[in-house]
């Protein structure tokens, strides 16, 4: 397995959260909560908001899988398993969109196993309807970043009716 591959779940969240600070335009950019999977912290792994002066922005919620435990060897679980259950946890945290902010969702992962994710949830119509979007984290020297990888992009096309209301 590669280097790019092998990635705690503290550095999947790491990445991905450089990725988000870094993202756009807006004048505020703070994480709100992390989750330190060392200590076996429970919820949400990384929830980031991106706002303007006013308040109004994005709120990101994302998930995190690894392929290396916290003390460096590598899973014995199918990393398909794992997955499964990133889906099934995002899922289940989607709340109805607030009339001031707008709420993403996400699944972070090393970025060697993003074609993998993104064939097993490609075809399916409730993901592609939620925009659920992937991250793929990835340590560049001695930096962790990630990559996103937006609806389009996984599920091709836009949702149910072609809409391109979405934000990016």
């Amino acid at each position: 397995m590669t280097e790019r591959m092998l990635l705690t779940e503290n550095d999947v969240i790491d990445g991905t959260c450089n990725y988000l600070l870094q993202k756009g335009r807006t004048a505020r950019k703070r994480p709100v909560s992390r989750a330190d999977a060392e200590k076996k912290q429970h919820g949400i792994d990384l929830k980031v908001r991106l706002e303007n002066e006013q308040g109004w922005g994005n709120t990101y919620l994302i998930e995190a899988k690894r392929t290396l435990k916290s003390d460096g060897t590598e899973m014995k679980s199918d990393f398909n398993t794992n997955f499964r259950w990133a889906v099934s946890q995002i899922v289940l945290r989607i709340k109805v969109d607030s009339t001031r902010n707008n709420y993403i969702y996400g699944i972070a992962v090393p970025d060697g196993k993003i074609e993998k994710c993104i064939a097993m949830i490609r075809d399916n119509w409730a993901l592609r309807h939620l925009k659920i979007r992937l991250y793929g984290a990835f340590r560049d020297g001695d930096r962790l970043f990630a990559k996103e990888y937006l609806p389009h992009m996984i599920y091709g096309g836009q949702g149910r009716s072609g809409s391109r209301r979405g934000r990016t």
